[in-house]
């Protein structure tokens, strides 16, 4: 029923070396975000829970039998895992038949899930041969609706809607490739120039003692509060904004023309989130928010057991 790949090392060297070219991609992965596999003879390699694809090797992937874990997710009837230590993403890994898998969080990806309607986008992802699913919480269930729409219309490119992208195929130089004609579709529909210029602007402020330089003095930061963008805003960086008075909740980041005001110091992961959320609030602006994840479904995810070890392994 299932392939089984050879593959002499270099191929291995090969995936290590794209894996960690995506997740230095500010634009396509952010911290422990994104995730890819391989597979290698009877073994899948996957990512790890918490693992960081910009300072990926092979002690990043879990090597695990595919055989075994097939089984086990070909039986599956709920968000149960395997293994601990694997992401929580791993169903769609081993599921979808190819040799490799690729899953990062394009943040042009998740502009457009936000400004632009469903049906707006629908034949453009039809004519780009792009599979698009609505949000569905990081599991079984989002890999089960992966495997149930490929069966019905092939395709090597899952559009997921306020999550990212996931390219699949047997060369990996290929899905590289894929991945940068994917990006340039993105920016025939949103300003890309202005989304790399926000980026590169935000990435070089620093914090300092909690405050960091509002980069858009007009910009009502509140609007985005209880819609959260893609997961990782849920898990990582839930807090609201409000603008800076006496009477402030002390659980909110704080805002004025000229700064942002964090309630604590905040570790690596953490900066690295909010200045994701920064980029993408100031490149969304006054766009209305068509699509985002609600406050309970966000709750929930960063309640979860799989989101919690993440937590705790990026502190």
């Amino acid at each position: 029923m299932y392939k089984y790949y050879k593959l002499a090392l270099s191929t291995m060297e090969s995936f290590i070396y794209y894996s960690k070219k995506i997740g230095k991609d500010f634009l396509l992965c952010q911290g422990p975000g994104g995730n890819t596999s391989i597979k290698k003879g009877k073994d899948i390699y996957i990512k790890k829970s918490g693992e960081l694809l910009n300072k990926t090797n092979k002690k990043t992937f879990k090597k695990v039998d595919f055989e075994k874990i097939s089984n086990f997710y070909l039986d599956a009837k709920d968000d149960q895992k395997f293994e601990k230590s694997l992401s929580i993403e791993t169903p769609f890994h081993v599921l979808l038949n190819k040799k490799y898998v690729f899953h990062y969080h394009s943040l042009a990806s998740i502009i457009i899930s936000a400004i632009y309607s469903k049906s707006e986008m629908k034949d453009i992802f039809v004519k780009n041969d792009i599979l698009s699913i609505p949000y569905l919480r990081p599991g079984y269930e989002l890999a089960k609706r992966m495997v149930k729409l490929n069966n019905v219309k092939n395709s090597n490119i899952f559009f997921l809607y306020n999550h990212g992208v996931v390219i699949k195929g047997n060369n990996i130089s290929q899905i590289y490739s894929q991945i940068r004609k994917t990006e340039n579709l993105f920016a025939n529909h949103i300003d890309y120039k202005k989304l790399k210029a926000i980026t590169n602007k935000i990435l070089k402020l620093k914090i300092h003692n909690n405050k960091i330089k509002n980069p858009n003095s007009n910009l009502d930061y509140t609007v985005f509060n209880q819609k959260y963008l893609f997961p990782d805003h849920s898990v990582f960086f839930p807090n609201k904004f409000e603008e800076r008075n006496k009477e402030n909740n002390k659980d909110a980041i704080l805002f004025d023309p000229n700064y942002l005001y964090l309630n604590k110091k905040l570790n690596l992961t953490e900066e690295t989130y909010f200045k994701a959320l920064l980029i993408l609030f100031n490149v969304i602006g006054n766009n209305k928010i068509k699509n985002y994840i609600k406050e309970e479904y966000g709750e929930q995810l960063r309640n979860s057991e799989d989101e919690q070890l993440r937590i705790r392994l990026n502190k």
